[in-house]
């Protein structure tokens, strides 16, 4: 009760944090119940991958969610977070002793805050889709977790040899370091990292969720309009030619980084375009035909691809001298 009572401030502030975010909770005192509830049970039509099976929202496995964790967090992040817990359930003769002894209560209060919201997720079955976006506030405990692990490792290594003790903080600084140059090279498309659990980006292409957000269209837009600066003939540059362009992905991401004269196109009369921008999720680069033209690739992986339609909608451009 005293705890419940210390907590009452920040679940107010929380509350009211609720209300700017999320409007409608206020209109009715029942409202975040009721939206509760609804999307337990929200599904609507949208194909996600896992393992390189396609599924519905509505019919992934239970475990959908915690896969997508353990492929994508830092593996030596999962393993200083499961020694945290460790730690925690050995005899306190056994812990490490000096100046980081392990305090159970908050170690288990921050594991709770990773278990239980995955454990609901998995007993209750709820909608997912996309990877674990709509669980990402579970990582930062899993960071502090893994913070925990392996201090307390070092600790105890140092206990023992401190030779040990300063072999493993080399060890954790330099994969940390090598997991900051994998993001340096992603950039500015970091949320395609995946662990060695499937191979890296490279493994899980195509088995799982990558570029679902198309974060390639400002790149793809670009590239086109290179492209087409340098290949156009010297007429068609002083009067340049409008062309239409399929897009897999919103419009509105297209619309807002394209010329004029690059005329989004409704997806009825994709056959028609002139030009299609598509990333290589869920196969989607392989809907339409066409002459790559832009190519974008991280850590040696295609993830998008701009194709040139013209011989096939304008083959008498296309063949000019």
């Amino acid at each position: 009760m005293r705890s419940g009572l210390a907590l009452l401030p920040a679940l107010l502030i929380a509350y009211l944090l609720m209300i700017l975010a999320w409007p409608w909770s206020a209109l009715a005192p029942l409202n975040p119940i009721r939206g509760l509830l609804d999307f337990s049970e929200f599904q609507y039509h949208i194909r996600t991958l896992l393992a390189g099976q396609i599924y519905e929202m509505a019919s992934v496995p239970r475990l959908y969610v915690p896969i997508y964790i353990l492929i994508r967090v830092p593996l030596l992040t999962l393993v200083g977070a499961g020694l945290a817990l460790v730690f925690m359930m050995l005899p306190r003769r056994l812990q490490p002793g000096g100046a980081s002894p392990v305090s159970r209560p908050e170690v288990a209060i921050i594991a709770l805050a990773v278990g239980f919201p995955l454990a609901c997720q998995v007993i209750c079955h709820g909608p997912a889709f996309t990877g674990m976006r709509h669980f990402l506030f579970v990582i930062p405990s899993i960071a502090v977790l893994a913070g925990v692990g392996l201090h307390l490792s070092i600790s105890a290594l140092e206990r023992r040899r401190r030779l040990l003790a300063a072999g493993a903080l080399a060890f954790i600084t330099a994969w940390y370091g090598w997991n900051l140059s994998l993001l340096v090279e992603l950039h500015p498309y970091e949320y395609l990292y995946y662990n060695r659990a499937v191979g890296g980006l490279e493994g899980a292409s195509g088995r799982y969720a990558t570029d679902y957000w198309v974060n390639i269209m400002p790149a793809a837009v670009a590239e086109l309009e290179e492209y087409l600066a340098r290949t156009e003939h010297a007429e068609a540059a002083r009067s340049p030619r409008n062309y239409t362009v399929a897009v897999c992905g919103e419009r509105l991401a297209f619309e807002n980084r394209a010329h004029q004269r690059l005329q989004w196109i409704r997806m009825q009369q994709w056959e028609r375009a002139d030009f299609f921008i598509a990333p290589t999720h869920m196969n989607c680069d392989r809907i339409l035909d066409g002459k790559e033209v832009v190519v974008i690739k991280r850590l040696g992986v295609t993830i998008g691809v701009v194709k040139d339609r013209r011989a096939l909608t304008r083959p008498a451009i296309a063949s000019a001298p």
